[in-house]
């Protein structure tokens, strides 16, 4: 599918980080100017900043086109407007030993895998973090890797380090609250005034709470906003829930694989 536009619109002055109001100022501009401008979504970034969504780069380059144009200079001043960059894709090493640190995972892979680095041993890949494994003794890497080198590096489903041969998965993980259960924010920044839901029933999770069985809020949600038609009978955490679904292709949008 092809890659959807993004645009970010991040505050840089301390007077202008309240989110409702920067979403106002900018919509109310794009409603003026060009009313018959299409977007996906609109959503919050850190720092009472908005996200612009459209359907391609094309248009969202449209919209930062007449938003420089039309709005009001000393408004502009306020902000920086930008269209990142696709993201690079990621991959998941799993069961490396816990005790194996950053440096030594990224000389160990270099020494044993001939595909990830170029002719003068400069690596195609980038360690991003770890994530503790179910079993205590070994903990998950995840790793950027080179776009032209993607789809190489995964055809091979496993890399070498030490005297083992360890599985390789890409990795695509959307951020998904703990609190509230809604995507696209982490718990840490969740809303504050937002309450804990019950992760099975979706339900404000009180003294008096009882659950009510499994339902999908996100699911729910997106048959009301979106008019989709997800079945709702399952958990908020659901691994094969189509709003998680839709936010793994989302995310695949985002990323280059140097296609």
């Amino acid at each position: 599918s092809k890659p959807e536009g993004v645009l970010l619109i991040k505050p840089k002055d301390e007077t202008a980080r309240n989110h409702e109001t920067n979403k106002k100022i900018f919509v109310e501009a794009l409603q003026k100017n060009n009313p018959e401008v299409r977007l996906r979504g609109i959503g919050k970034i850190h720092g009472g900043g908005i996200k612009l969504i459209a359907a391609s780069l094309q248009e969202v380059q449209a919209v930062k086109d007449i938003l420089l144009e039309k709005c009001d200079g000393e408004v502009l001043e306020k902000y920086d407007i930008v269209i990142p960059n696709r993201k690079a894709p990621q991959i998941i090493l799993y069961n490396v030993d816990r005790e194996v640190e950053e440096d030594a995972l990224k000389s160990g892979l270099l020494a044993k895998n001939i595909t990830l680095a170029d002719g003068n041993n400069k690596p195609h890949f980038k360690i991003d973090f770890s994530i503790p494994a179910r079993n205590t003794r070994f903990n998950h890497w995840v790793l950027s890797i080179n776009p032209n080198k993607f789809s190489e590096i995964i055809a091979k489903e496993g890399l070498y380090f030490q005297f083992n041969r360890l599985r390789i998965k890409e990795f695509v993980s959307p951020r998904q609250c703990r609190k509230c259960f809604a995507f696209g924010h982490t718990t840490k920044n969740c809303d504050p005034k937002s309450e804990q839901r019950c992760d099975r029933c979706g339900d404000v999770r009180g003294k008096k709470h009882r659950c009510r069985g499994p339902y999908c809020i996100n699911c729910a949600e997106s048959n009301k906003k979106f008019r989709t038609n997800f079945r709702t009978e399952h958990s908020c955490l659901d691994p094969n829930c189509k709003s998680l679904n839709k936010q793994i292709d989302l995310i695949r949008q985002r990323t280059d694989y140097g296609i």
